[in-house]
């Protein structure tokens, strides 16, 4: 029995694209709608979907009644309290930095590496002073604007989901010039050409994102330890899952290139569906090659609403049956600590899940302007050999009774976690044309929350002086 791993964060982005949650900027709606096709995607191909408790206590009754799908587990059950302490004491190990305007240390520069973004803080002048600047990395108005403004929306999110989780992050960020110069209060920006380059405060925006990445961190490392534990595939919100890959290879101490090869991986031609496996003790990857289904289902139903109540209906059809049957033999395959590369069991195993996507590509795509929407999911299987690199797991007392979907903690195996590119999906997202604005026909803006505009840098300039700005 395969079950699916998903965090509050995407639950909320489901309930925001259903309309029962308002949300704060129309920048978070594309990123929303990844999250609410993640969700599609774990009620179509695992048995079980799983989320663990930890929701706004005044709310998690009525979240309950909004997923009656969804399997609820209770935070202070089966270990989790000492795993969250585990994934606080990691996140806090971080240590922000900020140096010549890029993002320094090693977890944020790949988590941008990886999200295919760019971040950048320039002295901008505001009130006769100079003062720190966040900014995207792109020209105004561009098509790479809009997907980092995009980005930055969803990172900047992570903060409310912390708060409603009843943490308050407040990292200490280490800010230095392009020279190495620490900036400290009485800092003047060199070779300005305003005034005599006198500094302020930072940017109101600036904290806020970075403790938004650290919350970002945290989460990530929390619902891949929990993962591990439950022998759950983890189904993460879209930013949190591109973290999740760093830590992985970090803890892992998989080759430095791992996380790059991931997003060549999605990056590559779609609609061909593809299967590396490894010895044990190393990942293995599974990439398939998937019809964007709430798409469909919103062709269809013409509403979100409707489409998660066919969600319920198709999932019990005879192709997705057997996708969920070969999907957790497949499973068994990986974690099995015999398996070497060339095992016939995997490759017939392989090929019976590729016919089974090619199958439901012809049948449940759509088709747009731009052609047949595909989006690539990616699952990397970390076999039992490898689980060393991961923080210590609480220990399952043996007379504790476990519900079935649960019965396979006990078991010693591997985990599973999912990954998708989201520069890609964002694209498909894009230009789902009329089906964008079926699936977002429900949303609300908040009209007096307070959300992040990003402003853009163009990159022609951003080492470049000028009378209102220069560079850090």
């Amino acid at each position: 029995m395969t079950t699916a791993l998903i965090d509050n964060a995407t639950l909320t982005a489901v309930q925001r694209i259903l309309g029962q949650a308002s949300s704060k900027s129309r920048d978070s709606v594309d990123m929303d709608l990844i999250a609410f096709e993640n969700f599609v995607q774990a009620r179509l191909f695992y048995d079980d979907v799983s989320v663990i408790d930890d929701y706004v206590p005044s709310l998690r009754e009525s979240r309950h009644r909004a997923f009656p799908q969804v399997t609820h587990i209770d935070s202070s059950a089966l270990g989790l309290q000492e795993i969250a302490a585990t994934a606080d004491a990691i996140a806090a190990d971080i240590h922000p930095k900020i140096q010549g305007g890029s993002f320094a240390n090693a977890d944020f520069q790949a988590l941008f590496e990886l999200l295919q973004s760019h971040m950048v803080c320039t002295w901008d002048i505001g009130g006769s002073i100079y003062h720190l600047t966040l900014k995207v990395l792109a020209d105004e108005g561009s098509q790479e604007f809009k997907k980092y403004g995009t980005v930055a929306t969803a990172i900047f999110q992570e903060l409310s989901d912390a708060r409603n989780a009843g943490q308050w992050v407040k990292p200490n960020i280490e800010l230095v010039d392009q020279y190495g110069q620490p900036i400290t209060k009485d800092y003047r920006v060199p070779h300005a050409r305003w005034g005599n380059g006198e500094t302020g405060e930072p940017s109101r925006a600036i904290a806020p994102f970075v403790a938004s990445l650290v919350w970002v961190a945290n989460r990530a490392v929390f619902y891949t330890l929990a993962a591990a534990h439950m022998k759950a595939d983890s189904f993460l919100y879209p930013i949190r899952q591109a973290y999740q890959q760093h830590y992985i290879a970090q803890r892992f101490q998989y080759h430095v290139d791992f996380p790059r090869r991931l997003v060549s991986q999605v990056s590559a031609s779609l609609g061909h569906d593809v299967a590396e496996v490894q010895t044990a003790g190393a990942p293995g990857l599974a990439a398939c090659d998937l019809p964007v289904f709430s798409a469909w289902l919103a062709q269809q139903c013409g509403d979100p609403v409707a489409a998660l109540f066919a969600l319920e209906e198709i999932r019990l059809q005879q192709p997705f049956v057997e996708a969920r049957a070969q999907l957790n033999e497949l499973h068994e395959a990986f974690h099995d600590q015999s398996l070497n590369q060339g095992n016939r069991k995997l490759e017939r195993l392989t090929n019976a899940v590729q016919r089974v996507s090619a199958s439901m590509r012809e049948k449940y795509s759509v088709k747009t302007r731009q052609g047949i929407p595909l989006t690539r999911l990616i699952t990397v299987y970390n076999t039992l050999g490898g689980m060393a690199g991961l923080a210590p797991l609480p220990k399952i007392d043996v007379k504790v009774p476990l519900p079935p979907f649960l019965r396979d903690m006990r078991r010693e195996v591997g985990f599973c976690a999912v990954y998708r590119n989201v520069m890609n999906d964002l694209a498909v997202v894009a230009s789902l044309g009329e089906l964008h604005d079926v699936l977002s026909k429900r949303i609300e803006i908040d009209q007096k929350a307070v959300s992040y505009s990003p402003k853009a840098e163009s990159p022609r300039y951003r080492k470049s002086h000028s009378p209102f700005k220069s560079p850090m």
